[in-house]
């Protein structure tokens, strides 16, 4: 376990920071940015921040990923910025927050049979029987239609019905489409699971309806607010135990931290009584030791005076072993599962994936069934290699009710 700049261990501040910035609490989700930045972290931050948007609020605010890879995406980025891309994604309404991208990925690893699409359609200049398919699933909205039939196609060719979709659009769904592709300069890194993942998005994008595509690219604010401003400020003029304002949610722990896979008779507390060895891997904390060395996590101090002199340097107060009970409590503790419990799928996705899913309505029951006996407790974690599924592709004509 690595230790942040201020003794936190740096997997809570990343899931308490993805926690608190969907759930409007803007102080929290500043306070843990901060701390990330604080620590050194600023890729892990912008990485944190990308997934929190993803799972959460996805196609539903689509400002928040233009605005993030237009400054964040580059070689260089500012700490401002960073700060105000988690003010930003704190600010969007919790009513936008919205599961449909896990819902249908996990749909569709389930082989849930989606339903027919039915004629309706727009003039297109594409005549295969898929992708005439494909084309009315997107204009009537049906996402899940949609994303199954685009497991069928070479995604070269799905990208070309994309593009001369969004051609017809004057939002900045091309755009969106472009930086999807690099999801990369955001994320930190590129998976198989992943280029599922956005590409899913993709798809789900283009279902949108004119008013959710209004609402999806609403402005989000340019600056933070002057309360806002002046926490920061406050903030990064403490020091010692005055710095670790918030506790780390509880809620926040299960299978994404060290402590949400223990249990309960397991504790952190012991990394907080023998510091030295915790420090590797925190940048902040490296470069501070970086004159004196390290052998297996060991620090090799030069002598008895520049340890002390460290010490002296880097904890204004106490040393974390001789915080009291209640303050070592804010960042460290018993783990969070039962003597016989285990992690899942299920609970993992009842306790962060429950939420509306707009494109997949009232799916989650289905989907906590297909979770059973799921490994993994990551939303990609439900990506598999299995067969797709066949469709119905002939349209659904209905009846007209007098």
């Amino acid at each position: 376990m690595s230790l942040s700049r201020h003794f936190y261990a740096l997997d809570e501040v990343h899931s308490a920071l993805q926690y608190s910035s969907t759930r409007n609490d803007r102080a929290e989700t500043l306070f843990w940015c901060n701390e990330l930045l604080r620590s050194g972290c600023v890729s892990e931050a912008i990485s944190t921040l990308l997934e929190s948007w993803l799972w959460n609020k996805g196609p539903f605010c689509l400002s928040w990923f233009h605005n993030a890879f237009s400054t964040l995406g580059g070689d260089e980025c500012s700490e401002e910025d960073i700060l105000l891309s988690s003010y930003q994604l704190s600010c969007v309404s919790y009513l936008k927050r919205d599961h449909s991208l896990w819902s249908i990925l996990a749909l569709q690893e389930g082989a849930v049979p989606c339903d027919r699409v039915g004629p309706k359609t727009i003039p297109h200049p594409f005549t295969d029987e898929r992708e005439s398919y494909l084309i009315r699933a997107i204009v009537q909205g049906r996402a899940y239609c949609a994303w199954c039939m685009v497991k069928q196609m070479e995604w070269d060719r799905v990208q070309a019905i994309l593009l001369w979709y969004t051609d017809q659009s004057n939002t900045l769904f091309k755009t969106c489409l472009d930086y999807f592709t690099e999801y990369e300069k955001l994320l930190g890194y590129r998976t198989a699971e992943y280029d599922t993942v956005f590409r899913c998005l993709s798809v789900i994008m283009v279902c949108l309806s004119p008013l959710q595509q209004e609402d999806s690219f609403r402005p989000l604010p340019s600056a933070l607010d002057a309360t806002s401003q002046s926490q920061l400020d406050h903030w990064n003029k403490l020091l010692g135990t005055k710095a670790r304002v918030y506790s780390v949610p509880q809620s926040a722990l299960y299978g994404r931290t060290l402590r949400g896979r223990m249990r309960w008779a397991q504790s952190t507390v012991s990394y907080l009584n023998n510091i030295e060895p915790h420090l590797i891997g925190c940048p902040f904390w490296e470069e501070a030791i970086s004159e004196y060395g390290t052998v297996k996590s060991t620090i090799l101090w030069n002598s008895d005076e520049d340890r002390e002199a460290f010490y002296q340097r880097y904890f204004p107060d106490d040393i974390p072993d001789e915080w009291t009970k209640s303050e070592k409590a804010k960042s460290h503790g018993e783990g969070i599962l039962g003597p016989k419990e285990s992690l899942t799928m299920v609970k993992y996705a009842r306790n962060y994936l429950s939420k509306l899913s707009r494109f997949a309505w009232n799916s989650h029951p289905l989907i906590l069934r297909l979770m059973e006996g799921k490994e993994g407790t990551h939303p990609t974690s439900v990506l598999s290699e299995k067969a797709v599924m066949e469709i119905n592709m002939i349209p659904m004509k209905r009846r007209m009710i007098i």
